[in-house]
């Protein structure tokens, strides 16, 4: 591999948060030519990881691996239990997020913000990890974010649909207007929505109105496809972890 090759490092907790999260910013860092690789905590709910090499494959993942062993840490479905990334020590997270930094040397490392994006307690503690093993480790870090003002109109676009009943877990917010964030932009619509359906049929490219009368689940991936149609599927937004810099690709 060339020596100047920047090296964007992803880390999440789940199969499918790469789509999620992170899908417009890797494609857009892959565009610009930088290698992009994927770590993933856990195996994620009833099979999911079969198809993270076709997400990868649409949001410009050059490869992805495990974190640690893959079945090390689980995904219950929002139990919490006691293999969980919520319930591990914080430290024994970081240990692997380090290792992976110093296998790879990453310009740039890419995970979810604070809030875990959503409020998902697995995705608080790999957001705290990443935080703590870059303490030591010089790379810039993005966490990526969701603003109130677009999870208020996709829930708006859902209530349309769906009146009176409740969609998502109650802890997708966003973060208040004024809060400065970062904005990753330029991947192509119809990858990303490409990359959903890999997880979930329809979830990307079937139409909203369509989607909530044949798609069975009511949580938080529903009022995430919503928040995308209200707030456009080409862009990533992002809080700074740590501000050393990367030149990584940016719109503001």
């Amino acid at each position: 591999m060339p020596t100047d090759v920047r090296t964007a490092l992803v880390v999440h907790a789940h199969p499918d948060d790469e789509a999620f999260a992170t899908g417009a910013a890797t494609w857009v860092l892959h565009d610009a030519g930088w290698r992009v690789v994927l770590r993933v905590a856990t195996q994620g709910w009833q099979g999911t990881a079969d198809h993270l090499p076709a997400s990868c494959a649409l949001l410009g993942i050059d490869e992805w691996g495990w974190l640690s062993d893959a079945d090390r840490w689980i995904d219950d479905g929002g139990v919490n239990g006691p293999r969980t990334l919520a319930r591990a020590e914080p430290g024994a997270v970081a240990e692997e997020i380090e290792r992976a930094i110093d296998e790879l040397s990453p310009q740039l490392l890419l995970t979810v913000g604070s809030d875990g994006l959503t409020g998902h307690p697995d995705h608080i503690a790999i957001s705290q990890a990443v935080r703590l093993a870059l303490k030591d480790r010089q790379c810039r870090a993005l966490g990526a974010r969701l603003r109130a003002q677009d999870v208020r109109a996709g829930e708006r676009l859902v209530r349309e649909l769906l009146p009176g009943e409740s969609i998502g877990s109650g802890r997708v917010t966003g973060c208040d207007d004024g809060t400065p964030l970062e904005e990753i932009s330029g991947v192509p619509e119809l990858r990303r929505r490409q990359a959903l359906d890999q997880y979930y049929d329809g979830l990307g490219t079937q139409s909203l109105p369509d989607l909530v009368t044949t798609y069975g689940g009511r949580g938080d991936g529903v009022l995430l496809r919503a928040v995308f149609d209200a707030s456009g599927w080409q862009q990533d937004r992002f809080e700074v972890l740590t501000a050393w810099r990367s030149g990584a690709p940016s719109s503001r």
